[in-house]
């Protein structure tokens, strides 16, 4: 799954695209927030090398490193996590991660997660920030959406390929049908969506909310 970045500006948000994942999944990318007075990192690359792309990346939005305060973590993995290390030893930030990923987190990387979410949380950055648990993938794993402008950061909850949504794939999950219940769950919200932004394959610019609704779609007669 190879993602194709579209020029497209999305308010408050910039992609960052990583270097190669581990395996055949293709590119990795974190996401750049533009919060309240401070920048939020979402997931952080699989290695060093990522965390050189993610620095040059505030920079790029026109922003300082100082400016990082949090990093939010979406799951456990390494291609997602693999940057902590040489971002904290850089810049002074703290992290958030779900309750029941933080351990492996801890125990990767040597960083403490200062922010233990359960799910259900929001931050008051982009006129809220909502923490959604959606277990499978990892049994922590997290989803946030910014109904404010219309987007949700999904990490490995839904892939996509060609822009066709897809749960976690099976052989990629820790619990296949919690990965699938949680997918039921986020349509089942009925949240107005315009963008899903994934950590691989290719992003949704328009039209994310019935992209997420074939997820589960039979066959076209």
């Amino acid at each position: 799954m190879v993602s194709i970045l579209k020029d497209i500006p999305i308010d408050g948000v910039k992609i960052v695209p990583c270097r190669i994942a581990v395996g055949n999944r293709g590119v990795v990318k974190s996401f750049l927030v533009a919060g309240d007075h401070r920048v939020i990192l979402v997931d952080t690359g699989a290695s060093d090398a990522d965390a050189d792309i993610i620095m040059d990346a505030i920079k790029d939005m026109g922003q300082q490193h100082a400016d990082l305060k949090l990093c939010i973590l979406t799951h456990r993995h390494g291609d997602h996590t693999g940057g902590l290390k040489k971002l904290k030893k850089t810049l002074k930030f703290e992290v958030m991660a779900h309750e029941l990923d933080m351990p492996a987190i801890h125990q990767a990387t040597g960083y403490d997660v200062e922010h233990v979410v359960k799910g259900g949380e929001s931050l008051p950055d982009c006129g809220g920030i909502h923490v959604i648990h959606t277990p499978g993938h990892t049994a922590g794993h997290i989803s946030l959406h910014l109904p404010s402008i219309k987007t949700m950061i999904a990490g490995d909850a839904i892939v996509s390929a060609g822009e066709h949504l897809m749960v976690s794939p099976t052989y990629l999950s820790s619990d296949p049908e919690a990965a699938h219940a949680s997918v039921r769950r986020l349509i089942a919200l009925n949240l107005d969506l315009d963008r899903l932004l994934v950590g691989h394959g290719d992003d949704v610019y328009f039209g994310a909310k019935e992209n997420l609704g074939r997820i589960f779609a039979g066959p076209r007669p």
